[in-house]
Formats: structure tokens, C-alpha cells, sequence
């Protein structure tokens, strides 16, 4: 009993241990976020007390993202973006705050900060500028509004924003934007559009895909069926080769036994290797030369359709295999 209880004691000894250990190393963790975000934020203050909004936007925008919980950061963010003219992000800013005050826990220091961004939202949406992105993508099948089931993507400024985007309104902050739509089979096309306060645009891109073969060529639908005759072709006249080969090697072996052994009975133990390479090369020989026929005239017969499966077009140079099965470059040597 007491040495049960003693390793009961001693398991959770160890699992307190181990907590202490988790919480001693997420905190110094959290901390560190912390005092990070707080330092730059600081140096922002400094930087927009000090007149100079653009060179504080960084900072502030860094500390945000290092430490979410800190929403100074991100109300100092919106008000710069505002002061900057950046009525878009400015947008953005005070709608992030507004989210984060619905998860994050309940502090008086962010007392009232819903409403404020709530009506400052509201204000800066009338100067935000939006542009619509409507591609006409031209196919065989005719030419019409793309859609985000297209495959057609967006870039703005080189920024990839995938294929959901297409014809759909994206807020800006007013300046000039390159946007790029580019899709399969297209050849991507540019356009430029300048945006001011308040402004809403629509810039029109016509993309054309074109099929992988080239127009007025020969589409050769046989290619894969001439491709396999000429394969099957080569393999059967290696098969009649190897028949050939087998064929040599059993008559050499069938002239030793008949020479040493004419009457072909009661022969000498010794040929008897000699009597079973022949028997084998017998049978390799008339497994072979079938097989080797009909490979070869199957490959003939696939390359004679696919010749004939060509759709009509300029006259190509004709082609021809010739086969020449012979034997007469295999040595006499070759016999056992």
C-alpha cells in the first residue's frame, strides 16, 4: 500500500514539475512579444509626435503583428493611415480593432474603442477608392465575363491575389496600380488604372486562350499509334533475330551429337549436356519465331492505322520501315 501510494506521489510530483516548466517557458515567451511590441511602438510614437506618419506606419504595423493583443498599435495605425490619405487601409485598421475587441478578454483601457471604430469606419468608407477587375476571356467556345471559377488570376502591383478576385470590388488606397490577369493557355495581359478618393473603376482586360496546337497546323491524331507500331515493329524483329540465334545454336549442337554419336543411341555420358542445350534451343526456337511474327505484323498492322487515322492536311514526307530479317552476320562460332 505504502508503495503504491509513494509512486502515486512521485507521478505527480513529475507532472507538476513539467507544468511549472511549460507555464516558466511560455511566459518569459509572452513577455518577450510584449516588450518587443511595446518598444516599437514607442519609437513610432516618437516618430508621429514628431510629424513623420510614414516612417511610423512600419513600425506600427510590425508591433501588431508581434504582439496582437496590443490594439494602441493598431489605432495608431488607422490614424496615421488617415493622416497619410491611405483611406483604404486606414478602413482596414479600424475594422480590425472592432473584430479584436469581440475575442479578446473585456479591459477598461479599451472602453468605448468599438464605437470609435464603428463611426470611423463609417466615415472613410465614402473616400475609399475601388476598382472592379472584369476580364473577357476569349476560347474556342466564344468570349465571356470570367468568373473565379475561370482560373483566371490577379495580380495588383505584382501581389498574386488567386482567382476568387476576378470581377469582384478590391479597396484601395488612392495611387496608380499594374494589374496582370494571366491564365492557362493565355498569354497574360497588363493594364494600369489611377485611383483617387471616393473613386470607383472598372478596368477591362480581354484575355484569349488558345488550344495548345497551333491554328492551321496538322493535328496528327495517329502520332501515338504510329509511335507503338514502330515499337512493336523493333521488338518482333529482335524476337526473329533471337529465333534465328537459338535456331544456329541447336543445328551446332544437333552436328556434335550426330558427329560423335551417328546412330544416336548408347552415346557417350559427355554429349549429354550437349543433347540438353540442343533440346533447349529447339524449344526456344519454336516459342521465338511465332512470337516474333506476330509482334512484328501487329506493329505493321498499328502503324499502318495510325497512318491512316491522319487528318486531312499539307502532304507529309512518306515513310517507310523495312524490315530484313537475316542471319548472316551470326558467326559460326556461336555454336556449343
Amino acid at each position: 500500500m505504502n508503495v503504491r501510494c509513494s509512486c502515486l506521489f512521485r507521478r505527480l510530483a513529475v507532472g507538476a514539475s513539467v507544468g511549472l516548466v511549460m507555464l516558466a517557458g511560455a511566459t518569459p515567451a509572452r513577455a518577450d512579444a510584449e516588450s518587443d511590441a511595446k518598444d516599437l511602438f514607442a519609437r513610432a510614437k516618437d516618430m508621429r509626435t514628431a510629424g513623420d506618419c510614414a516612417g511610423a506606419v512600419p513600425l506600427l504595423r510590425t508591433a501588431y503583428k508581434v504582439y496582437p493583443s496590443g490594439l494602441g498599435s493598431v489605432r495608431n495605425l488607422a490614424e496615421c493611415e488617415e493622416q497619410l490619405g491611405h483611406y483604404a487601409s486606414a478602413r482596414r485598421a479600424w475594422l480590425d480593432i472592432k473584430r479584436a475587441l469581440v475575442t479578446l478578454p473585456a479591459d477598461t483601457k479599451y472602453d468605448g474603442w468599438d464605437k470609435d471604430a464603428e463611426t470611423a469606419a463609417a466615415r472613410l468608407k465614402p473616400k475609399v477608392a475601388t476598382v472592379f477587375v472584369d476580364v473577357l476571356l476569349k476560347s474556342p467556345a466564344g468570349e465571356g465575363p470570367a468568373n473565379e471559377k475561370s482560373g483566371v488570376e490577379v495580380l495588383v502591383n505584382g501581389e498574386n491575389l488567386g482567382t476568387n478576385l476576378v470581377g469582384k470590388p478590391l479597396e484601395r488606397d488612392p495611387g496608380t496600380y499594374r494589374v496582370r490577369v494571366q491564365a492557362q493557355y493565355a498569354q497574360p495581359v497588363e493594364g494600369e488604372v489611377t485611383l483617387a478618393a471616393g473613386d470607383t473603376k472598372h478596368l477591362t482586360l480581354h484575355l484569349a486562350q488558345v488550344p495548345p496546337e497551333k491554328p492551321g497546323t496538322e493535328i496528327d491524331t495517329g502520332k501515338g499509334k504510329r509511335t507503338a507500331g514502330i515499337v512493336l515493329i523493333g521488338v518482333g524483329a529482335a524476337t526473329l533475330i533471337g529465333s534465328g540465334i537459338t535456331f544456329l545454336i541447336r543445328n551446332g549442337a544437333k552436328s556434335d551429337v550426330d558427329e560423335k554419336c551417328p546412330s544416336h543411341t548408347n552415346c557417350d555420358p559427355s554429349l549429354s549436356d550437349t543433347v540438353d542445350k540442343g533440346k533447349l534451343m529447339s524449344t526456344l526456337t519454336t516459342i521465338l519465331f511465332p512470337v516474333g511474327l506476330v509482334v512484328a505484323g501487329t506493329g505493321v498492322g498499328v502503324f499502318v492505322w495510325g497512318n491512316s487515322s491522319k487528318e486531312p492536311g499539307p502532304p507529309a514526307t512518306a515513310q517507310r520501315i523495312e524490315v530484313t530479317p537475316g542471319l548472316g552476320r551470326v558467326d559460326a562460332t556461336w555454336r556449343f
